[in-house]
């Protein structure tokens, strides 16, 4: 994938001074990256949710990598401008909670699961989210909170071990109240709750399919393409930041980040539907490779329905 420090720059000012964002979520498995983006946001006066993330690696690996993440973070804070998040979805993405070899083994497997094997499951969630929590309170003084998959396991964590609960939030109901009575689930705590993702892609049945919307790509076709009788439809995108966007007001939430605003790796292909890979991406803005098969190609950006959605809500 394309990265230069230019870029990061242009693509965090779009996002602070275009897209008025008060707040990012900086998450990634290189923490010389993840580190340079959140001084970058910092400097752009925005509030940073670090995220280190590290995938289908040993538990201790992941805990380590944590604890180094954590103490960057603790250097680059300065007050509550940041805040560290332990991970996301370990349930899923850390080996040895979930039966499954790889996270698309655990993702793929995870409706088959016994009902009588979940009370087990839940406890060694619960044993490595309190190792983690331990690791990361040791490193890093600010406040703390994980990236919870809403409705996946909201009966799973601890929150009392948290400052904020933090949800990947890719729910879909049909009414408000339907939204009110879920996110109520989560105030029992008595804690801020903030949401670390939200968002969907951009077809027909995208706000329904939620955080599995990217699953509409089929990776085992050389090259992968969109499976058939997918429709793109910026509106459906639209319509769905933007209502998103007003739950989340009307809950008095602390905050959301979009999940995402450019998504480089999946880019758009304005003459071969198969191949617009944007179709698949959660993005407000379109990917625009001068060379399409190139990974290290140079991209414009054209922004969506879902970015004059979001950006009429910020601005």
């Amino acid at each position: 994938m394309r990265w230069s420090r230019r870029q990061l720059e242009r693509e965090i000012g779009l996002i602070a001074s275009e897209l008025r964002c008060p707040s990012v979520n900086a998450f990634g498995s290189d923490l010389g990256r993840l580190a340079e983006t959140t001084s970058t946001a910092l400097r752009h006066g925005m509030e940073v949710f670090v995220q280190p993330r590290l995938y289908d690696r040993s538990q201790e690996e992941v805990l380590q990598h944590m604890a180094e993440a954590a103490r960057q973070a603790e250097r680059q804070r300065r007050g509550d401008n940041v805040k560290f998040v332990t991970g996301c979805e370990h349930f899923l993405f850390t080996p040895g909670i979930l039966p499954g070899a790889t996270f698309m083994d655990r993702i793929r497997g995870v409706e088959n699961i016994p009902e009588t094997e979940w009370p087990a499951i839940v406890g060694r969630f619960r044993e490595f989210m309190g190792k983690a929590v331990d690791v990361t309170r040791r490193e890093f003084r600010g406040k703390i909170t994980y990236g919870s998959a809403a409705g996946a396991d909201s009966e799973w964590n601890d929150w009392s071990l948290f400052d904020l609960v933090g949800l990947d939030y890719y729910q879909y109901f049909k009414t408000d109240a339907e939204y009110t009575e879920d996110l109520g689930r989560y105030r029992q705590w008595g804690k801020p709750i903030m949401v670390l993702e939200f968002g969907c892609c951009t077809f027909t049945g995208a706000a329904e399919a939620g955080g599995m919307g990217w699953d509409v790509l089929d990776f085992e076709a050389d090259p992968p393409v969109i499976k058939p009788g997918i429709v793109r439809d910026e509106r459906e995108q639209a319509d769905h930041v933007a209502r998103m966007l007003r739950v989340f007001d009307q809950e008095k939430l602390a905050g959301a980040h979009l999940y995402s605003v450019i998504s480089p790796d999946l880019p758009h292909h304005p003459a071969n539907r198969d191949r617009d890979y944007d179709i698949a991406a959660y993005s407000l803005f379109k990917a625009v490779r001068e060379r399409f098969d190139d990974e290290s190609s140079p991209y414009r950006l054209e922004p969506k329905q879902s970015y004059h959605a979001f950006r009429r809500h910020n601005c």
